[in-house]
Order: structure tokens, then sequence, then C-alpha cells
């Protein structure tokens, strides 16, 4: 009874925080602008001619082709998801010559969440206005009371595939209120269907005003072997886009059709600005025709328990790139990869360490399996991560420290995705840590009280808190 009060007591003071939080969202100028809305419709995932891959694929076969150490298979099934999601759909915004991508198109959270706020709608109505809002990575703020910021010029714009956020509406799984019945009596939410895929875009915001055609960027050149943060200040290595249309490929200088791009709208620089002009020191002041670059993205797909994790960054020798990449991976990009999008590295992990794990266990023992995105993970330094965890056994006697970004793991990171009843919807952290690379099964003791979320901690950094006093207050009436 103690523990159900503290409970309820935690949730209302999280109300209070998050009613405020509402309250500034709800007076934005949203309404006061004039902007040109029209529909965007969520497009499924294509159906590809790449000999060799299929979405979804069996989880039968994908676990055949980690146990069987596949990787030439696992690469071509990462390429071929990245060539879905970056093809063009047959839809425009107005006054964009360019074709929207398939991922342009999805759905965000705070779009999903507007859904489940209109239950009487139907699902197939589901549209948006415009190109996703950026957003400052959930992630960076995770940990903030021990994180500094990594890079404020990385932008995100999350978002769920169809059938994802088909799945998140239906569930309601971005509503507190949802999340708590589901504590009360389980483990963990519904798992998505196995032709979910959700997405973290990450891009970096040229500002184009007074004529400024030149723009360096901090180009990845590889990893370090030091165990300390490495983020883009330390890289010591940058490229230089040229935005002028005859400009051509010159050494370290590109054109900016070498990068999967667009040109941000009075709509996009309207809600760009109402996301970061909190802060004083903010240098951004976004305007219609600033060019926004994708630099990254993560994306994981629900065809495997828990499932696949692959990560692209830009990067300026895509036929070689550096480590977490490799010459062997890019060799093995399909021919119908073509345009930008060919432009980016890739990095998997389809298992947490090598050889590949169970999803439940204890003792297991392997070797590191790094993967993560030069423009997200690698500024993250020891402090960040749990040092218990935080390491893959090699043998009972030897072990390796991965407590720092550029030895992590999505799958193992992912993992870790979790409610905790006590800091639901907090906006600091919750107790659930960030891991580097280990092995974590779903039955370990850190999520002892806490509902696990499917390897979606996009679901943790958007818990919506709307009715949750009205719950509580029925929920104690009834005891």
């Amino acid at each position: 009874m103690i523990k159900q009060i503290y409970f309820i007591c935690t949730i209302l003071i999280i109300v209070l925080i998050f009613s405020c939080k509402s309250e500034k969202k709800e007076n934005s100028n949203y309404n006061t602008k004039s902007f040109s809305y029209h529909d965007v419709v969520p497009t499924d995932f294509p159906k590809l001619n790449i000999k060799g891959f299929n979405f979804p694929e069996d989880s039968i076969t994908i676990n055949k082709w980690i146990r069987q150490s596949k990787q030439d298979l696992i690469y071509l099934h990462g390429w071929g998801i990245w060539t879905g999601l970056t093809s063009f759909t047959n839809q425009k915004i107005p006054g964009d010559k360019r074709s929207l991508r398939v991922f342009e198109t999805w759905l965000t959270p705070e779009e999903m969440i507007d859904e489940i706020k209109q239950s009487s709608v139907d699902y197939k109505s589901s549209t948006r206005s415009n190109r996703a809002n950026l957003k400052k990575p959930h992630q960076l703020t995770h940990f903030s009371s021990t994180l500094q910021t990594v890079n404020d010029s990385i932008h995100e714009s999350v978002a769920y595939s169809p059938a994802a956020s088909k799945f998140a509406i239906d569930n309601k799984v971005f509503m507190a209120t949802t999340l708590y019945e589901y504590a009360k009596n389980k483990k963990e939410i519904p798992f998505f269907p196995n032709n979910a895929i959700t997405i973290k875009p990450v891009f970096k915001l040229l500002q184009t005003s007074g004529g400024k055609k030149l723009f360096n960027i901090a180009a990845w050149n590889g990893t370090t072997d030091k165990l300390v943060a490495f983020p883009e200040q330390d890289w010591e290595s940058f490229v230089t886009i040229d935005i002028t249309s005859k400009s051509k490929k010159t050494g370290s200088t590109f054109h900016l059709d070498d990068f999967i791009h667009y040109k941000l709208n009075d709509e996009d620089a309207h809600f760009f600005n109402n996301e970061f002009t909190e802060k004083k020191d903010n240098k951004f002041n976004a305007k219609n025709g600033d060019i926004a670059i994708l630099v990254g993205m993560h994306v994981g797909t629900r065809e495997i328990t828990n499932w696949t994790w692959q990560t692209f960054w830009w990067d300026s020798n895509p036929n070689n790139p550096p480590s977490p990449s490799s010459k062997i991976i890019a060799d093995i990009r399909p021919k119908e990869l073509k345009g930008a999008a060919r432009n980016y590295a890739m990095s998997l992990a389809y298992f947490m360490v090598n050889p590949n794990e169970p999803n439940e266990g204890k003792n297991i023992y392997g070797s590191p399996n790094y993967s993560f995105n030069p423009y997200l993970e690698a500024g993250f330094g020891p402090g960040v991560f749990n040092d218990s965890l935080s390491f893959v056994s090699v043998s009972s006697k030897e072990k390796i420290p991965t407590f720092v970004g550029v030895r992590t793991n999505c799958m193992s990171c992912h993992r870790m995705a979790s409610v905790n009843p006590e800091t639901i919807s907090t906006s600091k952290s919750s107790k659930t840590p960030y891991v580097g690379n280990s092995f974590v099964s779903r039955t370990d003791s850190l999520f002892k009280g806490q509902l696990l979320l499917d390897f979606a901690w996009s679901i943790h950094g958007n818990i919506d808190t709307n009715g949750i006093k009205k719950y509580l207050e029925n929920f104690k009436n009834n005891k």
C-alpha cells in the first residue's frame, strides 16, 4: 500500500511538470501562421527487385544468417532496407520540385499521439502536412544531469513506418495511462508486428541567409582506441559543401546533391525556431530556403525478436568507409541503390556479442560487436553508461570495457528501453541505464519493477501524460 501511494504521488508530480510543458506547446502560434497545408500520406515500404532481399524477411531465415555468420546476407539485407527507405514516392510538397522519399512521409510520435487523442478518426485518414519537424535528439538528454551537449547542430525527426504507427496508435503505447495499465500486470508492452520499422534521421542545418554558398561540416575519419568521448570537434576532419548549382566535387569539396537534403519552407522554419530558440544563446534562426542535410539515420526493424539494427551516416569515401563500417560492407551495396543515398556508410547490429546470444541467459561470453553512428554516439564518454554492464566478457578472466560511445552496440542499448514506474515520463532520466556493448537478457534484474518497451526508446522519450491525473484519482477511489 505504501508503494502504491508513493507511485501515485510521483505520477501526480509528473503531471504538474508536463502540464506546464503541454500548455507551452498549446500557446504556440501554430494557427497564426499562414501555411499552405496539404496531405502527405504515409507510404508503405516499397517492393524492391533486389536479388536476395525480402522485407519483411522471415525471422527463421535471419536467425539462421546470424547463427551461421552469413555476414554478406546480413549486409545485403541492411542495404535493401536503406534502398527502400530512401526510394522516391510520387508525393511532393507544393513549391518543392523534389519528390518525397519514403521515410519522409512517415508519422512522428507527436503525430501518432494526436491520432490517439482523436480516437474517432480512422487510422487510414492519417496524413501529415509537411516533412517532419526537427527536434533535439532525446538520447542527448536521457542523462542530462551528467551529459554535456554533444553537438548542438544535430537535429532529428523520429518516425514510424505505417505498420509501426498503426500498432502504436491502436495500442496507445505513447499514453502514460496505457503504460500504467500494462505495468500493473505485465513486464512488457505487446510486441510490434514483424513489418514494423522505426527510424531516427539526423540532420544538420545550413543557414543560407546572407548569400553564403560554402559550408564546412565535420566528416567521420575513423574511430579512436581511447576510452574517451569522441565528439565532432575532435575528429580533425571536415568537408566543404558547395550549394551552388554548377559546382563539382573537387578534393574535400562536395556538391549539395551528394547529400540527401531538402530546403526548409515557412512551416519548417517556424517549428524549428519554436523548438530551438528557448535558450538565449541559441545560434539558430531558421528561415525559408535554409537547407537540412541528412548526416545519419538509425533504423530498426521488428523482423526478429531483438529487432535488426542498422545505422547509416554520410561518408566522404563511401566506397571504402572507416570503422565501424568497411569496404566489405560497402561492396555489397546493390545496384538499385542510386544517387545521394549511395554516399552513406552502414554499420549493423544483428546481435549484441559475437558469437550470437540467446534472448535470455547468464554468463554469455563473446567478443565485441561495435555498431554506432558517429554523429550520435561517438560523443558519449565515461559516465553516460552503466559500468557494470559496459563490457563484453571474452573469457571468465578477461573483460573489455565498453563504456564509451565508440564501443557501443545499437541492440545492447535499445534492449534497455523501459519505463520505471517511479520516473515514468520525466524529462530528466529513468532508472534504466545506457549500456555500451554487452549481452543484456530480458530477464536481467535491472528490469525489476519496470515495463519493457520492445526496444523502443522513442516511446520512453515521447510519453504523453494526458488524462493520467483523472486516471489515478479513479484508481485511488476504487481501492
